[in-house]
């Protein structure tokens, strides 16, 4: 949590916001490059809590999956907080 002020009398939490970035894939003659499932970020404190808000608020939220290591999937993709790992881990 940040907290921003400009007169101490008033200082306002915000919280971090997040982009979820989902890893590229290759399957059944489909291919994607990794890519961002939120068009605006979402405010949450950590990226859990970030892809839970986002996974509820979905039609397909039976395709999250949350691995005992702690990872989020994504129609077996793996999730990030940012677009560089995301394609790093596959294009």
């Amino acid at each position: 949590m940040t907290t921003i002020t400009e007169d101490p009398r008033a200082a306002v939490e915000v919280s971090p916001s997040w982009t979820i970035w989902a890893e590229g894939f290759a399957a059944t003659g489909e291919s994607e490059t990794a890519w961002a499932l939120n068009e605006s970020p979402i405010m949450a404190e950590t990226l859990d809590d970030a892809v839970r808000q986002y996974s509820r608020a979905s039609d397909s939220r039976h395709l999250f999956r949350r691995r005992r290591n702690g990872t989020w999937t994504y129609w077996g993709c793996r999730l990030f907080d940012n677009e560089s790992d995301a394609r790093g881990a596959f294009g």
